[in-house]
């Protein structure tokens, strides 16, 4: 790694370039007229309902506790609504995902230059932003995306106190023990790991950066670095910043207690089936979400080898940390999932981006018989990708979607090869990641119009708003499946009225004699208890419908005599059930 010592920084040029990149990239999502989808439609309806009730500690869905993740993603999501005066605008709900995306972009150039200088970190920066796990979530108005940020920005600060310009000064500024003073960046450091906790899951987000962090510094085995990180007030500011919202969603809701210790205990022991893997699963599925790069980041891991494994301090030995440790890790749990390791992609584009530099040094070496881009596709590409066939079956967690991605790795290496021998290395990178932006853009453009499975819901939904009248009631039945709910909410119009199940339509509050209500076809028995139900739509194909009775279908309720004889006013909706993981409650 001698040729790639720091030598300078990035230029507010490089920054803004990079931005630009991204915000055109990202922002793709914001107006392509893409639909959410299930799991996407969590973040924007939790948000639009805590914009309308103005309750910013317990995020609802339907009036109900949806306490899975802390609200942080909501606060930025409702901060831009309120910007715009609305938040039931896709284009609005995906504004923050894509100012978050590139503000990780901008944070690993800025590693990858503290570490190898201007070369690389900018050409970090632009592997991050087209690394296939992270680009789909930049296009997600998902709370993954804000967890990715916060990681990156308490790893960008522990960067930024160990690989300081004059370590030997801080080290002298830093050393009045555990009660002593530190620098401001010490205590932003245990700031940002506490903030980690306003995302996704607790503790999850504060591992993602703690594991790689505390390997380094017991690698290094530095006592007076660690003593660093051992004090009080710091550990304090993280307790604080870590607890405030956990505590203030027990005391209001003392069961939530039950949710997490279903979400984190049932993924470490396996009880929660839907997440169990093996334990091969992160590295298989690597393959696929570090695409394009997955075929260069092992050059990168090989010309890094000497100084990871024999250098104190080195910025090879951290990216080895934060690169192997964290999948390692969290593969001993038994819950696994693909989007968990979009927190640790960073350093594999830091590495792949060094790798992208070998590469070039070693084919600008060739003789000129073997400056033919298509030497490099029959003797390193097709032997990788005749692997990858092979696998295509046995990854598991639903990735089978991206493999095309990943196929399409030796065709990058014969553009990458061709640019190399006819361009500077500027114009190679220009010419690369153009093209990559092209690509994506144009797979976005067709996944949205022809392939996205979720492209029938939302338009038979938009049909549902249109069709009913403002002035008439929805019932919207969000029994039909635990996240789907929140995805009928978004779409419809403030005439919707939701229902925990449909034993809520008995609630006697509901004083139209006639109502429309959403639900699946299999359930329009338990509106004929009621009285007379009449089919006005129906949805031409619901996602993971099994048969068409699983159909998402607008009813016509006519109520008779009777039919409304209690009232849900005063229910409690546990934050188990609302969640559906416990049964109940029931109107009868």
């Amino acid at each position: 790694m001698a040729t790639m010592t720091r030598t300078e920084n990035l230029k507010r040029g490089d920054y803004c370039l990079l931005a630009l990149f991204c915000l055109v990239l990202f922002g793709e999502a914001m107006f392509s007229g893409r639909g959410l989808s299930i799991h996407e439609s969590v973040l924007p309806q939790s948000a639009r309902e805590m914009y309308a009730d103005g309750d910013w500690v317990i995020p609802k869905r339907g009036g109900a506790p949806w306490l899975e993740s802390p609200p942080l993603p909501q606060w930025v999501t409702v901060a831009i609504a309120s910007l715009f005066g609305r938040c039931d605008s896709i284009a609005v709900v995906r504004l923050g995902p894509t100012l978050v995306a590139t503000a990780v972009v901008l944070m690993v150039a800025w590693m990858g230059t503290r570490f190898f200088g201007r070369g690389i970190g900018l050409l970090s920066g632009f592997v991050m932003a087209t690394t296939c796990q992270f680009l789909r979530y930049a296009w997600l108005a998902e709370d993954e995306i804000y967890l990715c940020g916060l990681v990156t920005l308490a790893v960008t600060l522990f960067v930024r106190l160990e690989f300081s310009d004059a370590p030997e000064q801080a080290e002298i500024r830093e050393s009045d023990g555990f009660f002593g003073a530190r620098r401001p960046a010490v205590l932003a450091f245990f700031i940002a790991l506490g903030m980690t906790n306003l995302a996704k899951g607790l503790i999850f987000g504060t591992a993602m950066a703690v594991i790689p962090a505390g390997a380094y510094l017991i690698w290094n085995a530095d006592l007076s670095r660690i003593k660093r990180y051992l004090w009080l007030w710091g550990w304090l500011a993280f307790a604080v910043v870590m607890l405030a919202w956990p505590v203030a969603a027990y005391l209001r809701f003392p069961d939530v207690l039950d949710v997490w210790w279903f979400d984190l205990g049932g993924r470490l022991d396996g009880s929660y089936q839907a997440s169990a893997e093996p334990w091969w699963y992160y590295p298989v599925n690597l393959l696929w979400m570090l695409a394009p790069w997955t075929l260069v980041i092992p050059v990168g891991m090989w010309a890094t080898r000497d100084a990871a494994l024999r250098t104190r301090y080195s910025p090879e030995r951290f990216l080895w940390c934060w690169a192997l440790l964290v999948p390692a890790v969290y593969s001993l749990a038994k819950g696994k999932h693909h989007h968990y390791m979009l927190h640790a992609i960073a350093p594999w584009s830091i590495l792949a981006s060094v790798g992208l530099i070998k590469v070039r040094e070693t084919m600008l070496a060739w003789p000129k018989s073997m400056h033919n881009p298509f030497w490099s596709l029959g003797t390193t590409a097709a032997p990788i990708m005749i692997v990858i066939w092979l696998l295509r079956e046995r990854v598991p967690g639903g990735s089978g979607v991206y493999w095309p991605v990943l196929v399409a790795c030796p065709f990058l290496i014969v553009l990458l090869s061709w640019a190399i021998m006819h361009f500077s290395a500027r114009r190679a990178a220009s010419t690369l990641f153009l093209t990559l932006a092209v690509a994506y853009t144009f797979g976005h453009f067709v996944a949205s119009r022809y392939v996205d499975t979720h492209r029938v819901d939302t338009q038979f939904l938009t049909a549902v708003r249109q069709q009913v009248p403002t002035e008439e009631k929805i019932l919207v039945d969000l029994n039909v499946e635990a996240l789907r709910g929140f995805m009928l909410l978004f779409y419809l119009d403030d005439n919707s009225i939701p229902l925990h199940n449909l034993s809520f339509a008995r609630d006697k509050r509901i004083d139209d004699p006639a109502v429309f209500v959403l639900t699946r076809t299999s359930k329009r028995p338990e509106q004929d208890e009621l009285s007379t139900t009449d089919v006005v739509m129906q949805s031409p194909h619901t996602g993971r419908e099994v048969t068409a009775a699983d159909r998402l279908t607008l009813f016509r309720l006519t109520y008779g005599a009777g039919a409304r004889s209690v009232s849900g006013a005063g229910v409690r909706i546990s934050p188990m059930q609302a969640m559906y993981r416990a049964e109940g409650p029931v109107l009868r």
